[in-house]
């Protein structure tokens, strides 16, 4: 029986050298497999690292020229208003030159002169007014329009159709939509 015992003994060690042996080879084809994911993972980092700092910058330029555009727009807004000030004296310029004109003429004994002198300035003025987009409101006669009159007395009179404006005390005026200044009138009924 010891040369069974041996045989069986020579068999296991035959085995068990067989399965380490295909152990080895597993692992070594494990470890390739792993060292080729290994790989592979590594270059999806390096693609993603790279969309990263390419994003980063991105975002980094973005911030850049967003913060340049809102103090280029800052600056811009503060001088619109003042350069359209300037604009709107520089042609109310004209009226204030021909009042005092008028004023140093004044002493004259020509009353007509003088008086013909200010009915030039007024058109001068209602001129400009119209070259800068200021519009009078039309009122006298007019229905009564609470959008742009402001009614401070009411009279009832059966020559007159019902809300209409028999006198205007003190004119409106608008600059496109929106109104400068309302019209102070009296409606009728």
């Amino acid at each position: 029986m010891s040369q069974e015992q041996n045989l069986n003994e020579l068999e296991q060690n035959e085995n068990a050298e067989l399965n380490e042996e295909k152990i080895e080879e597993q692992t070594a084809e494990e470890d390739s497999e792993n060292n080729n994911e290994i790989e592979e993972l590594n270059k999806k980092l390096m693609e993603k690292e790279t969309q990263y700092q390419e994003t980063l910058d991105l975002l980094k330029r973005t911030m850049a020229d967003f913060d340049n555009f809102r103090k280029r727009t800052q600056r811009e807004k503060e001088t619109i208003y003042d350069d359209g000030f300037a604009d709107a004296v520089k042609e109310l310029l004209p009226v204030l030159d021909n009042l005092e004109r008028a004023t140093q003429y004044s002493d004259s004994e020509d009353k007509n002169a003088l008086l013909e002198g200010v009915q030039m300035i007024l058109k001068i003025f209602k001129d400009t007014l119209q070259k800068l987009g200021v519009e009078e409101i039309k009122a006298d006669g007019e229905k009564f329009n609470p959008d742009f009159h402001n009614a401070i007395m009411h009279i009832e009179d059966e020559n007159f159709e019902e809300n209409t404006i028999v006198e205007v005390f003190q004119k409106g005026y608008k600059y496109k939509d929106k109104i400068i200044r309302y019209s102070l009138v009296k409606v009728a009924n």
